[in-house]
């Protein structure tokens, strides 16, 4: 079995409850997601967590939509994947951030089609617009990322591991359009909220990424709502990244 598996969790620091915030009328960010992700062509998992406060999430997802809905650790991702992948014997997956809503569907569609022969994973480049960023793992991948995080119980930072690993990965190129520099596509502060809301008021949730991206080349006052945050953003991550110490 191939899928697409959003992973994502009620429980956010810097915006609550982000997952369930409506973007437009009809659809909240997870709606977003599940409707962008049906889009590549293959089932679709929630990986969420088995918390309490998780049961909201997945009430609202099993109203909505009809897509499977997977369970697992809080905290540490990578076992929550890990047991998702067996439990429904996935062989090769389409990684979906919760936070990115404006993935691009069309590039992982792309990369579902190339071959991995002896590679665990497909990537594209690290230096891509925040929001852009993607994985394909296939299951080989999946249990070297246990066995080399089997020390932590907060997996939420998979970089760290995967270049731990030193796996064998291929990065797919992409057109510059995705580099552009001052756009910022994910959804972690109220500043994003106010971005997509305006995004989605103009385009479908279904738009192309592209298309999307190459209307804030041409409005880069729109883009300037919420870019101001990227700087702290990646040194948050930054700090969460210099946390895991093997």
């Amino acid at each position: 079995m191939y899928a697409s598996i959003i992973t994502a969790r009620t429980q956010s620091s810097r915006l609550p409850e982000k997952i369930l915030k409506k973007i437009n009328k009809k659809n909240t960010s997870i709606d977003i997601l599940i409707h962008r992700a049906k889009k590549i062509g293959y089932p679709v998992i929630l990986a969420t967590s088995k918390k309490s406060t998780d049961n909201d999430l997945c009430r609202y997802v099993k109203k909505n939509h009809d897509i499977i809905i997977f369970r697992g650790s809080e905290k540490n991702k990578i076992l929550r994947w890990y047991n998702c992948f067996h439990k429904f014997k996935i062989k090769k997956a389409c990684m979906i951030d919760g936070d990115d809503i404006c993935f691009d569907f069309k590039l992982y569609k792309k990369a579902m089609k190339t071959k991995l022969n002896s590679h665990d994973l497909i990537r594209y480049p690290e230096k891509i617009i925040t929001g852009c960023f993607m994985y394909i793992f296939k299951i080989s991948m999946i249990k070297k990322l246990k066995k080399v995080s089997k020390n932590f119980s907060d997996t939420e930072m998979i970089e760290p591991f995967i270049k731990k690993l030193k796996c064998k990965q291929k990065t797919l190129q992409v057109d510059e359009l995705y580099k552009s520099k001052n756009i910022r596509l994910t959804l972690d502060y109220s500043e994003d909220l106010v971005f997509f809301k305006k995004i989605f008021r103009k385009f479908s949730i279904i738009e192309s990424t592209d298309k999307i991206l190459k209307f804030l080349k041409n409005n880069k006052r729109l883009s300037k709502i919420n870019y101001f945050r990227e700087a702290t953003f990646v040194k948050n991550q930054k700090k969460k990244i210099s946390n895991i110490i093997f």
